[in-house]
């Protein structure tokens, strides 16, 4: 009788360490996707705005060479 109780003990303890191994897994999965999804999700807001800058800064120095540029072209002389 004590046999079996002890048997069914340690293939309890085997199972539930098994399980716990696997749930804690799986809640870290998660838990790192939710955070990989959020870290990705702000790297695209920044990758947009930086986007948005170059975009402005090729603008603002297009027309500044573009006024020089053409500033020269009908300079007197």
């Amino acid at each position: 009788m004590r046999e079996t109780v002890l048997g069914v003990a340690v293939v309890t303890l085997i199972l539930g360490v098994a399980i716990g191994r696997a749930t804690e897994r799986a809640r870290r999965s998660y838990k790192d996707w939710d955070t990989a999804r959020t870290t990705t999700t702000k790297a695209r807001q920044i990758v947009f705005s930086e986007s948005r800058r170059a975009g402005a800064s090729v603008l603002l120095f297009g027309a500044i060479l573009a006024t020089i540029f053409f500033g020269a072209m009908n300079w007197p002389g």
